[in-house]
């Protein structure tokens, strides 16, 4: 997973044009600070006037917004603890327009530019304004020349900037009432029109009318006897990506990963185990026998509690850091041994393989495909797996529901794909998002729409939101993205690309905490799947046996007073 930089639309708090007021507590580090500007010559220029520093963009790069950009660099060694607190305050205007965007970071002010936050997109008005960007040290920051840094190449503009102020707070003080661009989305209004026609739609085409004979302990239809029918687990694919490693952990962490897995999700993909470099050739036999070890156990434990498994991948095209530097051929053999070997021991434990992972991927990437001699790699690997299984094949991107590159060469590579006659069955859509982009849930529902006309099925993959210390908002857009999607026919599958602090790739997004207290957005998965989106009857069987109820496709449990009866499998055929 990369970051893309684009220009986006968002919805935004207008500011008050008066100065920005830094809460008490916090540390002043742009002492002596220096603001510069630098612009790629054939994209603009820039200038400095007085105490104003002016950029000009007359030929943007969203792809390089870095190609115009404003440096506030700090002086002298600054060292803060990761999950430190950030306030910038930005005063600026743009001149000759509406309005501009500038992307926000904080940074190692030298090659290779280290990051030590995630970025922030704002947009800027015609008056001066001060702006507060609330950022968050993701790792333990040591830098000589910490640079609090504004990407402006993004957009034709030309923007000013009269002055900057960074400064950093203590771990765990509480923003929550710190001066901030305030972020939001089309359509989170409670009375939004999209989500009672979305709600409506769950209710017609996730719903289904159900008759099915109970029986007795001894197998005898259980005739005249009022029983209780309740979802254990969904035809419907929610659930997260986990890793072996944790499925097969004795502690009590891997208890609690493995009863939420449990108690929440009906569809799972392992984060890493089934990629290529799991399965390199120079594995020594130990190495391949406890990974093959752990994952017959891992999938053992979830087919035994009718959990399914996407597979997750057999290839990306966006080079990984394993293949860097090697040849062709060695590409090649590498891809196409290694697809073979994990085809031949996953069998049929998978419903589906994501073939090929980020086959346009984000600007800058180096691709395999555009490399001499593997211009058809990506086809040489889905012609082996046409082979070798007759699994459902889909094609995994991420940003698909941003407009631009990404998902636009996303839909023209399937339809190319499709016009070789090669069967792709689905998209896989990343879906990570962060508070500077947050589409509208129609906008989500439009952009399925557009990929329903070419493949039948989709699912989203890797989902995740990070906001700046704004858990209501991550909460209400996890939400109202589970609602659209579900309510929408196309799909089959909803997956977070991790739920807990301990182990996830972005630490900020998880669902539960480190300590395994519950954060708002994992409460909205437990309040949709295991209360909205639950079904608990109790009805009586007729003179034969039969019980009749509508509910959601899945695996049911059936209880007659305390006896607990049999496993009902209902409605599963449309689904996996």
């Amino acid at each position: 997973m990369k970051r893309l930089w684009s220009l986006v639309v968002m919805v935004v708090a207008v500011h008050a044009a008066e100065p920005v007021v830094a809460p008490a507590g916090g540390g002043e580090l742009s002492v002596n600070a220096s603001l510069t500007a630098y612009v790629f010559p054939e994209h603009g220029k820039a200038l400095k006037r007085q105490q104003v520093m002016q950029v000009e963009v007359s030929k943007e790069d969203p792809s390089k917004p870095y190609c115009a950009q404003i440096a506030f660099t700090c002086a002298g060694l600054q060292k803060l603890p990761a999950k430190s607190p950030l306030l910038a305050v930005v005063r600026a205007r743009v001149v000759d327009g509406q309005e501009g965007s500038l992307i926000a970071k904080v940074q190692h002010g030298a090659n290779p530019y280290q990051a030590f936050t995630s970025s922030t997109v704002f947009s800027v008005y015609a008056e001066w304004r001060e702006y507060p960007i609330l950022l968050m040290t993701d790792q333990d920051v040591s830098s000589e020349r910490l640079q609090l840094v504004l990407f402006c190449g993004q957009k034709k503009q030309k923007v000013e900037i009269a002055g900057m102020r960074l400064l950093s707070y203590p771990v765990g003080a509480d923003v929550s009432n710190f001066p901030r661009i305030r972020r939001s989305y089309v359509g989170r209004e409670a009375d939004a029109p999209w989500r009672k026609e979305a709600l409506d739609r769950i209710e017609k085409i996730r719903k289904g009318d159900f008759r099915q004979v109970i029986r007795d302990a001894a197998g005898n239809p259980l005739a005249n006897q009022e029983v209780t029918i309740e979802l254990k687990r969904h035809a419907f694919g929610f659930g997260s990506a986990i890793r072996v490693s944790s499925m097969v952990d004795p502690s009590a962490d891997g208890e609690q990963i493995r009863k939420i897995v449990d108690d929440l999700f009906s569809m799972v993909v392992l984060e890493n185990d089934l990629k290529d470099f799991e399965w390199a050739q120079d594995k020594t036999t130990e190495q391949k026998q406890n990974r093959n070890h752990r994952l017959e156990q891992t999938m053992a434990w979830l087919n035994e509690r009718d959990i399914a498994i996407r597979g997750h991948y057999l290839m990306q095209t966006a080079t990984p850091q394993n293949l860097h530097g090697k040849s062709a051929n060695e590409v090649r053999n590498h891809y196409l041994e290694s697809a073979q070997e994990r085809l031949d021991f996953v069998g049929d434990r998978v419903i589906e393989w994501d073939v090929i992972n980020h086959p346009v991927a984000w600007s800058g990437a180096d691709l395999l495909t555009k490399n001499p001699g593997l211009m058809r790699i990506d086809r040489e690997v889905f012609s082996l797996a046409l082979k070798k299984t007759k699994l459902p094949m889909f094609i995994n991107e991420d940003q698909i529901f941003r407009p631009g590159r990404q998902q636009d060469e996303t839909y023209n590579y399937i339809v190319g794909l499709q016009a070789e006659k090669f069967p792709v069955a689905g998209l896989g859509n990343q879906a990570h998002f962060d508070e500077s982009f947050l589409p509208s849930p129609q906008e989500m529902l439009d952009v399925t729409d557009r990929f329903a006309k070419i493949v039948p099925t989709q699912v989203i993959t890797e989902f995740d939101v990070t906001t700046t210390a704004d858990e209501e908002l991550a909460a209400d857009f996890t939400r109202d993205t589970m609602i659209a999607c579900f309510s929408h026919p196309a799909y089959h599958g909803f997956i977070l690309w991790g739920f807990w602090e301990g182990i996830h790739w972005k630490p900020e997004a998880a669902s539960w905490n480190k300590d395994w207290s519950i954060r708002k957005r994992g409460e909205v998965l437990r309040d949709l799947i295991q209360r909205e989106w639950h079904t608990n009857v109790t009805v009586k069987t007729d003179a034969e046996g039969y019980a009749t109820w509508r509910g959601f496709p899945g695996y049911y449990t059936v209880q007659s007073g305390n006896t607990s009866l049999h496993k009902l499998r209902v409605g599963l055929e449309k689904n996996r």
